[in-house]
């Protein structure tokens, strides 16, 4: 057991994501979930970028999105050319983002008509814990869910409801 302090954190910020057009994606993100956009700035090539990436010749265009309590981070990278890479859940990383949702077949059904691509319908995984996965239109696997109050990782217990 390491005798180090953890880390104090204030919240988990924001998630990040390749995309291979940011115009594209934000639309995406606007339409189907309500994100707007807070930051939009292009990136070119520095030692700076070169060095916080472990990349060479960094080169991509960003945008920050807000909605709810997370801000999601899109790039658009035009240097070094990106690998489009179907990543199964099980590989190593980052697997999904999730969402929770006031009623989870509406959104299956509204998210289905902005393009995702779900595995399944929407499954009772006990209790009336409702949930699915899928994918948006660039590959990204996402979870809506729609979780009971009582369930102690709800977002009604961070707000102490």
């Amino acid at each position: 057991m390491s005798s180090l302090a953890p880390v104090k954190i204030r919240g988990v910020h924001h998630i990040a994501m390749s995309v291979p057009s940011l115009a594209d994606a934000i639309a995406f993100y606007r339409a189907a979930f309500g994100f707007q956009i807070v930051d939009h700035e292009h990136l070119g090539p520095s030692d700076a970028g070169d060095r916080v990436t472990r990349m060479k010749d960094v080169d991509c265009t960003v945008a920050m999105l807000h909605a709810g309590n997370l801000f999601i981070e899109l790039f658009e990278f035009h240097s070094p050319n990106p690998a489009l890479i179907d990543r199964r859940m099980c590989d190593y990383g980052i697997t999904h983002l999730s969402f929770e949702v006031d009623d989870v077949q509406v959104s299956f059904e509204a998210l289905k008509a902005h393009g995702v691509e779900w595995h399944t319908n929407p499954i009772d995984a006990g209790d009336g814990y409702l949930m699915t996965y899928g994918r948006d239109p660039f590959g990204n696997v996402i979870e809506i869910q729609q979780v009971p109050n009582e369930r102690a990782y709800a977002f009604g217990q961070l707000r102490g409801e």
